[in-house]
């Protein structure tokens, strides 16, 4: 790796020096130099934050490099985006372009990781087969576990343990009901697109890596007029339950920190909705 800076275009402001965290950029003699290349782990912020295009860096791909459009960073319309955006649970019965997916992608790339790592993968499901049989496998996983805690045993063990009281058992009935009667799928919500996100098992933030991208594809999917839900149920399964893992080509020694169904909406919401204030503590 090569990284070089144009002498003649260089102002000496110091800019790359003081926004390099791993020390690849220092002062010496009050000029910017390249001490030590094996530092770079390539986040690319020298070249970002350098205002005279002065910097020469060839692990970096040079045309993905562009200009900052500040015109189009409206904090009224992110505002918009983020009060707008619901969990959606209803799905249009239509397919989304496989450009579309690409083109979120292309965006979460620049979600960050720790350590410029980058090393976040995505599995994406279209096959509405494999969709419908993994929600109709984890369904049945949880209702034959409801179905016990229905006899005096199971009963006694939900009152030892206070889950007698847990929303999600209360309602299972009426989602055992429904599904018997509509076919409503409530695990993967018969989303025709599924996306699991995934980084190598047991390492260092990878499940705040994997979320953030998470964040970054239900924001920017939202704009593009389609919805999203986090399954949290799935990422649960599919941390026990080696057979789910292999049938969704989960790699080995990785693990899905985050996945999300996405779709076009069966309806739209009219409104923003309510939410309680953040409890803030000032130090």
């Amino acid at each position: 790796m090569r990284i070089e800076k144009r002498e003649e275009k260089c102002s000496e402001c110091m800019l790359c020096v003081r926004d390099c965290v791993m020390g690849v950029w220092r002062n010496v003699g009050g000029k910017s130099r390249v001490v030590d290349l094996d530092l770079c782990n390539c986040c690319s912020h020298c070249i970002a934050v350098c205002p005279c295009d002065a910097i020469i860096h060839d692990g970096l791909k040079k045309e993905e490099i562009t200009p900052v459009n500040r015109k189009n960073l409206n904090p009224d319309v992110y505002r918009d985006i983020i009060t707008s955006r619901r969990s959606i649970r209803q799905f249009k019965n239509e397919p989304v372009p496989r450009e579309i997916i690409e083109k979120i992608l292309d965006v979460s790339r620049y979600a960050p990781t720790a350590s410029n790592s980058q090393d976040i993968g995505y599995i994406i499901m279209t096959d509405k087969h494999l969709i419908e049989k993994t929600a109709g496998g984890i369904f049945g996983l949880a209702s034959r576990l409801f179905n016990k805690t229905k006899n005096r045993t199971g009963r006694l063990l939900l009152d030892l343990t206070g889950l007698s009281q847990n929303r999600y058992l209360k309602v299972m009935s009426y989602v055992q009901e429904q599904n018997a009667q509509t076919g409503r799928d409530f695990i993967l919500h018969n989303a025709p697109v599924l996306i699991l996100i995934h980084a190598p098992k047991n390492k260092p933030f990878a499940c705040d890596d994997c979320n953030i991208a998470a964040g970054t594809i239900i924001n920017y999917a939202h704009t593009l007029g389609l919805g999203t839900c986090f399954l949290g149920l799935l990422t649960l399964v599919l941390r026990w339950r080696g057979k789910i893992r292999r049938e969704l080509h989960v790699p080995r020694g990785r693990r899905v920190y985050a996945a999300l169904a996405m779709g076009y909406p069966a309806y739209q919401f009219t409104n923003t909705v309510s939410r309680k204030k953040p409890e803030v503590d000032w130090v």
